[in-house]
């Protein structure tokens, strides 16, 4: 118990500290320009078109059906609402956890709208909601297929979307750097906390 209070601390450390750093270091800011300038300047087409493939993972429109019809399909199996109910609760908890802190932190898109934080913007990109998209519902979608697949395939199914977003939209320059490491942050703390939920609470069954 000590030690997943110490890593959910970590993680919600790490977020605050990244937050109050793109306000009071200014270097912070540097590095996302030089990352945006890089990745304009190293995306041939083909490359454009994969990581756009890799962003549309963290699509709530996308993953979120998908994780609703599974969830649906076990509840039915099972004949339990669990698998539904946990579905629902990871795609409320995210989306209002990241529309919350979008609209307060107000931060523009590295091609539009202001690098600052608080900027009274109204592009709201950090943290990126793709980045906690790609690892809370598919980590969910892990938790609930967890007697069907392969350990090795359930682990991919649990990090490798989150990973493949984070690459895509920090790529694009659909996101800054920090956007998409801030959504990688909350989202992992909401995946432990998720997975906290389901061991004390759900009791998912095959």
């Amino acid at each position: 118990m000590r030690r997943a209070l110490a890593a959910d601390g970590a993680l919600l450390g790490g977020f605050v500290a990244l937050t109050a750093g793109l306000v009071w270091w200014p270097p912070l800011l540097d590095v996302d320009r030089a990352v945006r300038d890089w990745c304009d300047a190293h995306r041939p087409p083909a490359l454009h078109t994969v990581a756009v493939g890799f962003d549309l993972l963290g699509q709530r429109g996308l993953a979120l059906p998908l994780l609703l019809v599974v969830a649906s399909v076990l509840a039915l199996r099972q004949r339990t609402i669990r698998p539904l109910l946990l579905a629902v609760t990871a795609a409320a908890v995210t989306s209002v956890v990241v529309e919350v802190l979008k609209r307060w932190t107000s931060r523009g898109a590295p091609h539009h709208g202001s690098i600052e934080m608080f900027s009274g913007d109204p592009a709201v990109e950090y943290p990126s909601g793709h980045v906690a998209n790609g690892l809370v519902y598919y980590a969910v979608l892990a938790i609930l297929l967890a007697n069907y697949l392969h350990p090795v395939l359930r682990e991919l199914l649990r990090w490798l979307p989150g990973v493949l977003v984070f690459i895509g939209t920090t790529y694009l320059a659909w996101h800054w750097l920090t956007d998409a490491i801030g959504g990688y942050l909350l989202g992992l703390l909401l995946v432990r906390t998720l997975t906290h939920c389901v061991t004390r609470h759900f009791r998912l069954s095959t």
